[in-house]
């Protein structure tokens, strides 16, 4: 990846929320919000492969995401502040 990288971390907590939203005559918009920030994922009006692909990754991390939560919970462990990625995970 070339260029400038913005980063945002985005603390989510039980009142953050993911919301999906279908619209007939446009495409999509996928929203976190999270306190007073609210992040929404649009696409372009003319989808190519490239978006179908970024959709599919998206859900598939999302679900990986929600494992491991629901594992720490279950756990009864605290997650720990330092970040670990395996490489797959990490965003475009």
């Amino acid at each position: 990846m070339a260029g400038r990288v913005s980063a945002l971390s985005l603390p989510i907590d039980g009142g953050a929320a993911a919301e999906f939203k279908y619209f007939r005559a446009r495409t999509p918009l996928f929203t976190v919000s999270a306190g007073r920030v609210l992040v929404t994922l649009t696409l372009p009006e003319r989808l190519s492969a490239g978006d179908v692909e970024f959709a599919r990754g998206l859900a598939e991390q999302a679900a990986a995401y929600a494992v491991e939560v629901e594992r720490l919970y279950r756990s009864g462990r605290r997650p720990s502040s330092g970040r670990r990625s395996s490489g797959k995970g990490a965003a475009a």
